[in-house]
């Protein structure tokens, strides 16, 4: 049985999935769990030692994504 892939909804399947994961670490952060600096120093060091092994770089958009997130400045300070 062959079927046509919706490329737009796996798309946006895709985009939902990461901006769920980018806002959970940056929740996270921002509520103190994760240490910004540290967390942000070991995705970019995963990142490097993924990326060689990895052929099309494209792959790496979503921890791309993730790290550009958590550098951006904080929207609230955390409940203390």
């Amino acid at each position: 049985m062959e079927k046509d892939i919706d490329m737009q909804a796996v798309s946006a399947a895709i985009a939902g999935f990461l901006a769920c994961h980018v806002l959970t670490c940056r929740f996270l952060v921002q509520e103190g769990v994760v240490d910004k600096d540290r967390f942000t120093a070991y995705l970019e060091t995963a990142m490097e030692e993924m990326a060689p092994g990895i052929e099309d770089q494209r792959a790496l958009f979503g921890l791309r994504q993730l790290i550009a997130a958590l550098r951006a400045p904080l929207t609230s300070t955390p409940v203390q």
